[in-house]
């Protein structure tokens, strides 16, 4: 059975680190290669849009 886990605390400085292991960038060193093509993407960005960073501060300027 999958799990999911969610981590949450105060940023301190930039989310390089969390954005590069949340798109991929960063691979973990306890990844199993072989499975990489399980991964599935749950969320799209909005037209125009590239980036985690990007996405965050548009919904922060349509918020308001």
């Amino acid at each position: 059975m999958g799990f999911v886990v969610l981590h949450m605390e105060k940023a301190h400085g930039s989310d390089s680190g969390t954005t590069g292991h949340i798109e991929r960038f960063i691979i973990p060193k306890n990844a199993d290669p072989t499975r990489t093509h399980l991964n599935r993407k749950l969320v799209t960005y909005p037209d125009g849009i590239k980036g985690r960073s990007a996405a965050m501060q548009r919904r922060l300027e349509e918020a308001g």
